[in-house]
């Protein structure tokens, strides 16, 4: 009981921000998928790979909460289709 006691504010901060998750499911989920890469392919040789891998997953992972095909998503910003919208405008039609 103490512990929570001491813990009360941080508690209690989702009274004060309502959109704050109750659970931090979404960030363990997040990493887990990076630890699952990492254990495939390794650690990074470069800076920039580490950078460009994170780029890649994020993408991946917001097009997957969306409800869009990441591949699909891929091809039509790599070919210059533009018949999707930006990431930033499917997001908020979401």
């Amino acid at each position: 009981m103490e512990k929570t006691r001491a813990k009360e504010d941080e508690l209690l901060l989702v009274l004060e921000f309502p959109t704050i998750p109750l659970r931090n499911n979404t960030s363990e989920l997040a990493m887990r998928e990076k630890v699952i890469q990492r254990k495939i392919r390794g650690y990074f040789r470069s800076l920039e790979g580490a950078m460009a891998s994170d780029i890649f997953l994020g993408l991946m992972s917001t097009c997957r909460k969306i409800g869009i095909s990441f591949g699909e998503y891929l091809k039509d910003r790599f070919y210059n289709r533009h018949e999707l919208p930006p990431l930033g405008d499917l997001i908020w039609m979401a």
